[in-house]
């Protein structure tokens, strides 16, 4: 009995050393440069935001923030160069949800584990994205689109998107299931081959989002029909969303987010939590990062993120499961 006490004694005492030595730890961070490895090319959305993100806080922390692009593999190889990464802090991951709760369900095989080899740390913007057809195309409204889509059953309206199971390919799937209207994809390898061939007419349309398709819409070589958003956008204020028309959203969203190796001590993913919070809620910056690019800014807690990647595990399991997407 005594030595069972005693056996206990020492485990709360380990672990409420541990707990302090990561207090002390959270306390110094960062003492030396933190490197965010984006999942895209430089210049894209996500590398963009977190450019902007990583100056501010770099500011904030007296230590420089890397950004350390590792495009391809719909995100995975970034991915698996931080879950690779020692557990300090030191290494982030800014990404969308492709490599965290999608790529499990496209790929047979992925060189690092979605659900293990992570820590939340938050979730940065949620970005809606809009239906767009080309200015000529004979629908203007989401009504008269699928009207026209049912009435052309042998010859289907086709729809782009920058790469097969990716964010602008599985809302057309679910789309189609909720309408039970048959659709033809035609999958590009990025959005800048599609954009021109969408413009002039050679597919009928496409998921894109806002701060993509907003340039064309304004030099009226696409039309808008509709937005996935909770309420209308500044950016595109005469575009409907999928609830004022009445209709199932298909949730044709993204996220940009940020995470941890698995295993990094909590005091120091809630620091860098608080930090990013801290710049994502100041109205300067929203002004010039976030609100011209129609991007929703959520900067969530690292708890709150956990449970979001959770619940859209299983979401993102039936739409890839609808869409029939495979990647290897």
């Amino acid at each position: 009995m005594l030595k069972s006490v005693r056996a206990s004694m020492a485990l709360v005492a380990g672990a409420l050393a541990l707990s302090s030595l990561s207090l002390v730890h959270a306390s110094d961070y960062p003492s030396k440069p933190v490197t965010v490895v984006v999942s895209f090319s430089a210049g894209g959305p996500v590398d963009s935001l977190m450019r902007a993100l990583g100056q501010r806080l770099t500011e904030e922390w007296k230590q420089p923030v890397v950004i350390d692009n590792k495009p391809g593999a719909n995100e995975a190889i970034g991915a698996q160069v931080v879950a690779r990464a020692p557990a300090d802090g030191y290494t982030l991951f800014a990404s969308t949800e492709g490599p965290l709760t999608q790529n499990q369900y496209l790929y047979k095989k992925l060189p690092y584990n979605p659900n293990k080899d992570f820590t939340a740390v938050t979730q940065l913007v949620q970005v809606p994205m809009v239906l767009v057809t080309p200015i000529n195309f004979p629908a203007n409204t989401l009504k008269e689109f699928l009207d026209l889509a049912r009435s052309r059953a042998s010859n289907p309206i086709s729809y782009g998107s920058t790469c097969m199971g990716g964010v602008t390919h599985l809302p057309m799937s679910m789309l189609a299931k909720d309408t039970n209207i048959a659709f033809v994809h035609v999958p590009y390898k990025g959005a800048a081959p599609l954009l021109p061939e969408l413009a002039s007419g050679q597919i009928d349309s496409a998921f894109l989002a806002v701060s993509a398709a907003a340039p064309f819409i304004a030099d009226k070589k696409l039309k808008a029909l509709v937005i996935s958003a909770p309420q209308r956008i500044p950016t595109l204020p005469q575009v409907p969303t999928f609830k004022e028309l009445g209709v199932k959203d298909v949730q044709a969203t993204f996220i940009m987010a940020m995470t941890a190796p698995a295993g990094t001590p909590q005091a120091i993913v809630d620091k860098i939590a608080a930090s990013v919070q801290t710049v994502m809620n100041d109205p300067k910056f929203r002004e010039k990062y976030t609100e011209p690019f129609a991007y929703l800014p959520v900067a969530s807690s690292p708890k709150d993120f956990a449970a979001y990647l959770a619940k859209d595990r299983a979401y993102q399991a039936e739409r890839v499961k609808i869409s029939g997407a495979v990647l290897d």
